[in-house]
Order: C-alpha cells, then structure tokens, then sequence
C-alpha cells in the first residue's frame, strides 16, 4: 500500500468518534459528556437507530444510554410495536430501569473527563507557511490536534468525507469486530486499574526506583493527564464502526478537543517554555508563493521537507505529487488491497492469536484490579512482568512495553463514546425489548 494511502487511513484512524446534530429530541450518553438532537427510527439488535436533521442515521449501543434515553426509547419503541402513546409530553407509564453494569464494572471507576477548551478559530486561508506553521503550533498547544485535519486541501478531505470512502473503510473492518469487542473489554479493564488503583501504582516498588525523587512530582501531576489521553486515543480505535454513519469531519470536531485536554495537562506539566523551545528549533523558509522548506534538526543531522501550497494548503512535496497522481485510482486499488487482506487463513489466525492473548492478559490484569493493599497490588504486578517477555510486552526484568501490538490487534485503546463500543450486559429482565 503506497505512503499517501497510509497515511490518509492513519488519518481515519486516529479521529474517530460520536457527534450530533439537531432535530426531534435529544439523546444523552450515560456519562453525561455527550448528546445529540435527532429522531427516534427503530431498534437495530441492541442499537437504537436515530436519524439527525441531515437524514443520516446513527446506531447508538443502548448502554451507551442516559437512564432518561433509555427509558423514552424503550418508550418510543413500545409505542412501534402497537404497545401504547408514546407523545413527548406522555409519561411512560413506569420508568424502566437504566443498563444494569456488567458482573464486572467497577462502581469507583469514572472513565477519564478532558477539560474544556476553547473553540478552534479558523484555519487561514493562503497564508504564508510560516503563518500557517505557527497557526498549527498554537492550535496544537491550546489543545485542538485537530488542526491537523483542517491543514489538509479541501479536496482530500471530501475524498475521506464521502461515503464511498467511510463504506470501505467500514467493511474492511467487519472481520475485526470480534477481536476489537474483545480489545476493548480488555482496555476497559486496565483503564479501570490505572484509575481506582492509582495510588497503588503511584506507590509500586518499581516506579519509585525508576524515577528520580526530584522527578516525582512531575510524575504525579502528569498521571491523570497522561491516562486521559491513552484513554481518549483508545475511544478513537473502539469508535471505528461508526465510520460508515459519521464524516471525518464530524469525527474530528468532536473528538480533537476532548484529546486535546488532556494534552494541555501533558504540556501543563513540563517545565516552563520547554514544549515551546522544543519546536523554536524548527526553521521555516518559504522561497517564493508556492513553494518551501521545512527543516527540523535532528541527531542524525536536520531532516529538510520540502513543501507545497496545494489549494490553498501547505503539505509536504511529495504528498502533494503522489496525492495529484494517484487520487483517481486510489479509492480503486484501496478496496482491491483491502478485499485481499481480509481472504486466506491469515485473518484468522490472527484473530485466534489476539482472542488467546487477549485471555491471557486479561486473568492477569484481574488480580492488580481486585487488590486491596499495596502489597496485593505489587505481587499482581510482579506476575505481569514475569509473563511480560512470553506476552511480547517488554523485557524482562523491566517495566512492560506497552499494550500488545501482535497480530491482530488494532492499534490502540479506546473511550467512552456515544456510539459504538462494546455490549456489557442487558438492561434488566425485560425481555420484550430487544436491548
């Protein structure tokens, strides 16, 4: 798959979210966070299917629900079946009760809550690369990693907007689905460790070694921050199915900001001027109207790119030359090399290998969520790092290298979003309603 292709599939990758427009009633998520305007359509499986103003649908998982929008679409869609009124003014006529949480639901876990920022302003329009490089350093700072999205010509970005890109994007995604459902329970239940168990971490043996005393605060204060956003990211992969109901654009504008939070905390904590004198050392140098260069110093030496107003937008040379050449046939060869990723064994074999590991993890990740003192905590731990090296999680002796990146695994962790996500269990008896 050529690097213009790659690259605009790891833009998909990494913007991925719930958003809403405006008509009929609103929805509201069981967090609080988000909501949406739209009409109730139906039920799909254990979806509520909703239609926003524009006619575009979106399948939210119920218990992605507000007790209240659990009970007014239980109430919708009794009223569907023949089962009575369902007016907006019409009380039901017994408030059902909100999804009940999983055998395994962690009554002190709250799922990680960026703070607010404030709205991104426009992006200029054919400015010079020096403005539009300090544009993108400073909406990067105040915590909008969606500027990225806007810094792209338009018409790269209608390509990744229209709907025959999101629906194969989206079909590439079905022989996943399984093993993504299972990531994110796994996800679900280390995020839940990091956060009722912080202080257990904070406090771990093989941390207060690793760092130095003088680098500890730093380390506390950067620990909230720092979860937020692997959690944030994660929501990101865990919203993929949503791709075929939802724009990039519409993807970007809800997510950027939330991730962005929780970077400014990440910047918040590094000495002062530190993130500021690390990008002064980028040297701009534009040569004439529409051409550049970009130099970023480096141990090897500085790396130059050279760089191109495209519609209105500076990207790198060679994005620009590969994107002109290949953006007729790209949708083409994307589908063909997609269809010939998801034939053979290979597909299955990797997600048998993810579903084994993923078991694995996850009995061991049961024992550091469940302890009740530091000393539970550190033997947990201590069984992680034994089993790390088998697990391909880091080296032995040292602190695990990450989330497992083995076949089969999508690329990072997930967030609580409205829609998309996991199926924790029912919302009680009622077996009439099919969610």
């Amino acid at each position: 798959m050529n690097r213009l292709m790659l690259t605009l599939l790891t833009l998909c990758v990494a913007v991925f979210t719930l958003t809403g427009s405006a008509k009929a009633e609103t929805w509201t998520d069981n967090t609080g966070k988000f909501q949406i305007e739209a009409e109730f359509s139906g039920v799909n499986g254990k979806n509520v299917v909703l239609t926003k103003a524009d006619g575009k649908t979106i399948e939210v998982p119920i218990n992605r629900l507000s007790a209240a929008s659990h009970a007014r679409a239980k109430e919708l869609y009794t009223a569907s079946q023949g089962g009575g009124s369902a007016s907006p003014t019409s009380p039901a006529a017994e408030m059902p009760k909100p999804p009940v949480a999983s055998a395994n639901a962690n009554p002190n876990f709250k799922v990680p809550v960026a703070p607010a920022v404030a709205p991104l302003p426009a992006f200029p329009e054919n400015a010079t690369l020096q403005a539009t490089f300090d544009f993108c350093r400073d909406q990067m700072m105040a915590g909008h990693p969606e500027v990225f999205w806007q810094a792209l010509p338009e018409d790269m970005r209608q390509m990744i907007d229209s709907q025959e890109f999101r629906s194969t994007m989206a079909e590439s995604l079905k022989s996943q689905q399984q093993t993504m459902k299972q990531v994110e329970g796994l996800f679900q239940k280390l995020a839940q460790v990091l956060v009722t168990q912080k202080q257990y971490v904070m406090n771990t043996p093989m941390l207060v070694q690793a760092v130095p005393p003088g680098m500890m605060p730093m380390v506390q204060q950067g620990y909230d921050p720092v979860v937020g956003t692997v959690y944030e990211l994660g929501m990101l992969i865990f919203d993929l199915p949503s791709i075929d109901t939802q724009t990039m654009s519409e993807m970007m504008d809800s997510h950027g900001p939330k991730l962005g939070g929780h970077l400014k905390g990440i910047v918040a904590m590094l000495p002062p001027g530190m993130a500021q004198q690390a990008l002064a050392g980028i040297t701009i140098q534009q040569t004439d109207n529409d051409n550049g260069t970009l130099t970023i110093p480096g141990e090897a030496g500085p790396e130059v790119t050279q760089m191109v107003r495209y519609m209105g937008r500076w990207i790198p040379k060679e994005m620009a030359d590969e994107w002109q050449a290949k953006k007729e046939s790209m949708l083409a060869e994307m589908k063909t090399e997609l269809a010939a990723a998801q034939q053979g064994e290979q597909a299955a074999q990797a997600n048998m290998m993810a579903g084994m590991m993923i078991t694995v993890v996850g009995g061991i990740l049961d024992p550091m969520l469940a302890a009740k003192s530091q000393a539970e905590f550190d033997q947990a731990l201590m069984q992680v790092m034994q089993l790390a090296p088998m697990l391909g999680l880091g080296g032995g002796g040292g602190p695990a290298g990450g989330f497992p990146g083995g076949p089969g695994f999508p690329g990072g962790p997930g967030g609580p979003g409205f829609p998309g996500g996991a199926e924790p269990a029912g919302p009680g008896s009622d077996d009439a309603f099919p969610f």
